[in-house]
């Protein structure tokens, strides 16, 4: 059996290579906050990838987006939605294309895997507009992505011969140190250094199960920890949120909700909304939905 530090080694370089939509991605991010890029910068970007340039394109020319004239290229898209809407498409293609894999020693399906990274996405985007804290667009791009080191897990498990699966004895976290020596935090967390996302997003990931241990405080880091005691890990679409009482029962809970601003009845109207919006995105992308 290999040294955890081989497997994470190597599962990491595996997925690395999986597909360039992650670095296509981290570089959008950066052309949107320079002052420089334009319009043409961005579609020259994503048009580098026929599987994203396809999914833009479809995804401008539903009713979401209004009627008129059909957008035949990447241009024409990003024209009529504009760069933000393209950004905001951008990621969903992105974790489309990540979240393919089935995850067999997870017991997670590949749209479960998508549908749970979807809803992270869309809650912490909402919680950041409600409450004023961070940034709305990395807050999505967090959530999104915020569970792609299990991919990794994965790959390491099924290079040692497969066998490993979790079953809910324990905590996904514990699960992955005790079967492959490290976690999906910090599988994702090097995942994003590699395709060059920014420092808040990476520390964010990292600090996620834990934001406490890292060594700048990160309110992505702290959002994403609040979310996994709303939404427990692992349930895929079947995505119910845990009581209110028992999220107060959290002491870090109670210190996140205060330094949001916000009450509990607020909470539940942001659940509420992401619900909505959840259900709104499945259906654009998905008509059949």
């Amino acid at each position: 059996m290999k040294n955890s530090e081989e497997q994470f080694r190597l599962a990491i370089a595996k997925i690395e290579k999986f597909s360039p939509a992650p670095a296509i991605l981290a570089r959008a991010l950066m052309l949107l906050r320079d002052p420089h890029s334009d319009i043409a910068d961005i579609a020259k970007l994503v048009g580098s990838d026929p599987s994203i340039t396809a999914d833009l394109i479809r995804c401008a020319n539903s009713v979401f987006y209004g009627t008129g004239e059909p957008n035949r290229t990447i241009g024409e898209a990003i024209q009529k939605i504009g760069s933000n809407e393209t950004i905001r498409l951008l990621n969903l293609a992105v974790t489309r294309v990540v979240s393919t894999q089935h995850l067999g020693c997870y017991g997670i399906s590949a749209d479960d895997f998508w549908a749970e990274s979807l809803f992270n996405g869309l809650f912490l985007r909402n919680l950041s507009s409600a409450s004023g804290q961070g940034d709305a667009g990395q807050a999505y791009t967090v959530g999104l992505l915020r569970f792609l080191g299990r991919l990794a897990i994965n790959q390491a498990i099924e290079d040692l011969g497969g066998g490993l699966y979790w079953i809910g004895n324990e905590t996904i976290s514990e699960w992955e140190q005790q079967s492959v020596g490290f976690v999906q935090a910090q599988a994702g967390a090097t995942l994003l250094q590699k395709w060059k996302f920014s420092d808040d997003m990476v520390q964010a990931i990292a600090g996620q199960d834990d934001p406490s241990a890292l060594s700048t405080p990160s309110w992505l880091a702290e959002a994403l920890q609040f979310a996994s005691y709303l939404f427990p890990q692992g349930r895929g679409v079947q995505l119910q949120p845990s009581p209110v009482d028992v999220i107060l029962a959290e002491p870090a809970s109670i210190r996140f909700i205060a330094t949001c601003g916000l009450s509990a009845s607020q909470i539940e109207g942001i659940v509420e909304t992401t619900f909505e919006d959840y259900s709104r995105t499945r259906r654009m992308i998905d008509p059949a939905v």
